[in-house]
Protein backbone atom coordinates (compact mmCIF):
# COMPACT_ATOMS: atom_id res chain seq x y z
CA UNK A 1 0.00 0.00 0.00
CA UNK A 2 1.30 3.46 -0.89
CA UNK A 3 2.24 5.50 2.16
CA UNK A 4 0.34 8.73 2.77
CA UNK A 5 2.12 12.05 2.52
CA UNK A 6 1.57 12.53 6.26
CA UNK A 7 3.29 9.29 7.24
CA UNK A 8 6.23 10.11 4.98
CA UNK A 9 6.57 13.59 6.48
CA UNK A 10 6.44 12.26 10.04
CA UNK A 11 9.07 9.63 9.26
CA UNK A 12 11.28 12.25 7.61
CA UNK A 13 11.20 14.70 10.50
CA UNK A 14 11.50 12.03 13.17
CA UNK A 15 14.73 10.94 11.47
CA UNK A 16 16.38 14.39 11.42
CA UNK A 17 15.01 15.88 14.65
CA UNK A 18 18.28 15.84 16.62
CA UNK A 19 20.17 17.90 14.01
CA UNK A 20 17.27 19.88 12.56
CA UNK A 21 18.05 23.23 14.18
CA UNK A 22 21.73 23.07 13.22
CA UNK A 23 20.86 22.10 9.66
CA UNK A 24 18.42 25.02 9.30
CA UNK A 25 21.04 27.50 10.45
CA UNK A 26 23.83 26.16 8.27
CA UNK A 27 21.76 25.61 5.12
CA UNK A 28 20.32 29.14 5.27
CA UNK A 29 23.64 30.73 6.33
CA UNK A 30 21.84 31.65 9.57
CA UNK A 31 19.28 33.69 7.62
CA UNK A 32 16.47 31.59 9.10
CA UNK A 33 16.97 33.56 12.33
CA UNK A 34 16.41 36.85 10.51
CA UNK A 35 13.44 35.43 8.61
CA UNK A 36 11.69 34.38 11.83
CA UNK A 37 12.38 37.71 13.51
CA UNK A 38 10.95 39.58 10.53
CA UNK A 39 8.01 37.21 10.52
CA UNK A 40 6.99 38.06 14.07
CA UNK A 41 7.64 41.76 13.49
CA UNK A 42 5.11 41.64 10.66
CA UNK A 43 2.63 39.76 12.83
CA UNK A 44 2.96 42.12 15.80
CA UNK A 45 1.86 45.02 13.59
CA UNK A 46 -1.56 43.41 13.11
CA UNK A 47 -2.06 41.60 16.42
CA UNK A 48 -4.54 43.13 18.88
CA UNK A 49 -5.07 40.52 21.60
CA UNK A 50 -2.35 38.30 23.10
CA UNK A 51 -4.15 35.60 25.02
CA UNK A 52 -3.57 32.34 23.11
CA UNK A 53 -0.81 31.67 20.57
CA UNK A 54 -0.89 28.43 18.57
CA UNK A 55 2.22 27.37 16.64
CA UNK A 56 1.26 24.75 14.04
CA UNK A 57 3.92 22.37 12.67
CA UNK A 58 5.99 23.62 15.59
CA UNK A 59 8.79 21.08 15.10
CA UNK A 60 11.49 21.77 17.68
CA UNK A 61 9.59 24.86 18.86
CA UNK A 62 11.91 27.35 17.20
CA UNK A 63 9.14 29.94 16.75
CA UNK A 64 8.83 30.30 20.52
CA UNK A 65 12.32 31.77 20.55
CA UNK A 66 11.07 34.75 18.54
CA UNK A 67 7.38 35.20 19.35
CA UNK A 68 6.28 37.67 22.04
CA UNK A 69 6.28 36.04 25.47
CA UNK A 70 3.33 38.00 26.83
CA UNK A 71 0.67 35.51 25.74
CA UNK A 72 -1.34 33.95 28.54
CA UNK A 73 -1.04 30.54 26.87
CA UNK A 74 1.39 29.29 24.22
CA UNK A 75 0.68 26.01 22.44
CA UNK A 76 2.70 24.07 19.87
CA UNK A 77 1.34 21.21 17.78
CA UNK A 78 3.23 18.79 15.55
CA UNK A 79 2.84 15.17 14.36
CA UNK A 80 6.53 14.27 14.89
CA UNK A 81 7.16 12.81 18.34
CA UNK A 82 10.92 13.18 18.07
CA UNK A 83 10.60 16.84 17.20
CA UNK A 84 8.22 17.38 20.12
CA UNK A 85 10.64 15.75 22.57
CA UNK A 86 13.22 18.37 21.69
CA UNK A 87 10.66 21.19 21.78
CA UNK A 88 9.50 20.18 25.27
CA UNK A 89 13.06 20.17 26.59
CA UNK A 90 13.73 23.62 25.13
CA UNK A 91 10.50 25.34 26.19
CA UNK A 92 9.04 23.72 29.33
CA UNK A 93 6.58 26.60 29.79
CA UNK A 94 4.87 25.86 26.47
CA UNK A 95 2.08 23.29 26.05
CA UNK A 96 3.04 20.86 23.28
CA UNK A 97 0.53 18.53 21.64
CA UNK A 98 0.97 15.73 19.14
CA UNK A 99 -1.42 16.37 16.29
CA UNK A 100 -2.02 17.58 12.76
CA UNK A 101 -3.13 20.85 11.20
CA UNK A 102 -6.15 19.22 9.59
CA UNK A 103 -7.62 18.16 12.97
CA UNK A 104 -6.66 20.71 15.60
CA UNK A 105 -7.54 19.64 19.17
CA UNK A 106 -8.61 23.22 19.96
CA UNK A 107 -12.03 24.71 20.71
CA UNK A 108 -13.76 27.02 18.23
CA UNK A 109 -12.97 30.76 18.24
CA UNK A 110 -10.42 30.64 21.08
CA UNK A 111 -7.05 31.47 19.48
CA UNK A 112 -5.64 34.96 18.86
CA UNK A 113 -2.63 34.02 16.75
CA UNK A 114 -1.67 31.03 14.61
CA UNK A 115 1.82 30.83 13.15
CA UNK A 116 3.21 28.30 10.68
CA UNK A 117 6.88 28.47 9.71
CA UNK A 118 7.99 26.28 6.81
CA UNK A 119 5.20 23.82 7.53
CA UNK A 120 2.35 24.45 5.10
CA UNK A 121 4.16 22.55 2.31
CA UNK A 122 4.01 19.46 4.49
CA UNK A 123 0.25 19.48 5.10
CA UNK A 124 -1.55 16.52 3.59
CA UNK A 125 -4.71 18.57 3.01
CA UNK A 126 -3.89 22.28 2.91
CA UNK A 127 -7.45 23.51 2.32
CA UNK A 128 -8.79 21.47 5.23
CA UNK A 129 -6.02 22.88 7.45
CA UNK A 130 -6.91 26.44 6.46
CA UNK A 131 -10.51 25.66 7.40
CA UNK A 132 -9.34 24.46 10.81
CA UNK A 133 -7.34 27.65 11.29
CA UNK A 134 -10.46 29.68 10.57
CA UNK A 135 -12.48 27.55 13.00
CA UNK A 136 -10.19 27.98 16.00
CA UNK A 137 -9.24 31.63 15.48
CA UNK A 138 -11.32 34.39 17.02
CA UNK A 139 -12.87 36.91 14.66
CA UNK A 140 -10.07 39.36 13.95
CA UNK A 141 -7.48 36.76 14.92
CA UNK A 142 -4.24 36.62 12.96
CA UNK A 143 -2.70 33.86 10.85
CA UNK A 144 0.96 34.21 9.92
CA UNK A 145 2.68 31.94 7.39
CA UNK A 146 6.43 31.90 6.69
CA UNK A 147 7.18 29.63 3.78
CA UNK A 148 9.34 28.66 0.81
CA UNK A 149 7.65 29.02 -2.58
CA UNK A 150 8.75 28.12 -6.13
CA UNK A 151 10.77 30.67 -8.09
CA UNK A 152 8.53 32.90 -10.22
CA UNK A 153 11.05 34.19 -12.79
CA UNK A 154 14.46 33.48 -14.22
CA UNK A 155 16.50 36.37 -12.82
CA UNK A 156 20.13 35.68 -11.97
CA UNK A 157 19.45 35.71 -8.21
CA UNK A 158 16.49 33.36 -8.59
CA UNK A 159 18.49 30.98 -10.77
CA UNK A 160 21.33 30.94 -8.25
CA UNK A 161 18.93 30.35 -5.35
CA UNK A 162 17.16 27.60 -7.29
CA UNK A 163 20.44 25.85 -8.05
CA UNK A 164 21.40 26.01 -4.37
CA UNK A 165 18.05 24.68 -3.15
CA UNK A 166 17.67 21.88 -5.68
CA UNK A 167 21.27 20.79 -6.20
CA UNK A 168 23.31 21.77 -3.13
CA UNK A 169 20.94 21.53 -0.15
CA UNK A 170 20.10 17.82 -0.65
CA UNK A 171 23.78 16.93 -0.31
CA UNK A 172 24.72 19.47 2.35
CA UNK A 173 21.63 18.71 4.43
CA UNK A 174 22.31 15.02 4.08
CA UNK A 175 25.90 15.48 5.21
CA UNK A 176 24.78 17.40 8.32
CA UNK A 177 21.94 15.08 9.36
CA UNK A 178 22.98 11.79 7.79
CA UNK A 179 19.67 11.71 5.90
CA UNK A 180 20.00 12.66 2.23
CA UNK A 181 16.47 11.53 1.44
CA UNK A 182 14.96 14.09 3.82
CA UNK A 183 16.60 17.00 2.04
CA UNK A 184 15.75 15.70 -1.40
CA UNK A 185 12.16 15.80 -0.15
CA UNK A 186 12.66 19.42 1.00
CA UNK A 187 13.85 20.50 -2.44
CA UNK A 188 11.07 18.65 -4.23
CA UNK A 189 8.36 20.01 -1.93
CA UNK A 190 9.43 23.58 -2.73
CA UNK A 191 9.59 22.96 -6.48
CA UNK A 192 6.09 21.41 -6.52
CA UNK A 193 4.41 23.91 -4.21
CA UNK A 194 1.87 26.60 -5.14
CA UNK A 195 2.69 30.30 -5.61
CA UNK A 196 1.88 32.97 -2.98
CA UNK A 197 -0.99 34.36 -5.06
CA UNK A 198 -2.71 30.98 -5.09
CA UNK A 199 -2.29 30.64 -1.33
CA UNK A 200 -3.94 34.04 -0.93
CA UNK A 201 -6.94 32.79 -2.91
CA UNK A 202 -7.14 29.60 -0.84
CA UNK A 203 -7.00 31.51 2.45
CA UNK A 204 -9.67 33.96 1.37
CA UNK A 205 -11.92 31.04 0.38
CA UNK A 206 -11.79 29.97 4.04
CA UNK A 207 -12.80 33.26 5.61
CA UNK A 208 -9.50 35.15 5.77
CA UNK A 209 -8.44 38.52 4.46
CA UNK A 210 -4.76 38.55 3.49
CA UNK A 211 -3.34 41.87 4.70
CA UNK A 212 0.36 41.37 3.92
CA UNK A 213 2.50 39.48 1.46
CA UNK A 214 6.19 40.22 1.78
CA UNK A 215 9.17 38.58 0.10
CA UNK A 216 12.27 38.18 2.28
CA UNK A 217 14.41 36.16 -0.13
CA UNK A 218 13.93 35.01 -3.74
CA UNK A 219 11.56 32.29 -2.59
CA UNK A 220 10.84 32.97 1.11
CA UNK A 221 7.59 34.84 1.74
CA UNK A 222 5.55 36.05 4.69
CA UNK A 223 1.77 36.03 4.45
CA UNK A 224 -0.33 37.63 7.19
CA UNK A 225 -4.09 37.17 7.20
CA UNK A 226 -6.97 38.05 9.50
CA UNK A 227 -10.11 36.05 10.13
CA UNK A 228 -13.08 38.14 9.03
Amino acid sequence: MRKSKRSKVIKTFDAIADRYILANHVLSFWQDICWRRNFFNHISDTLVKKEIFLDVATGTGENFRYCPCNFKLRVGIDPSRNMLKIAKSRYPDVVFLEGIAEELPIKDSTVDLIAVSFGVRNFEDRIRAFGEFSRVLKTGGVLGILEFFPMENGSFINKAASMYIHHIIPYLGGAITGNFKAYRYLSTSIKNFILPGMMKIELESKGFKVVKIDRLFPNVYILVAKKV
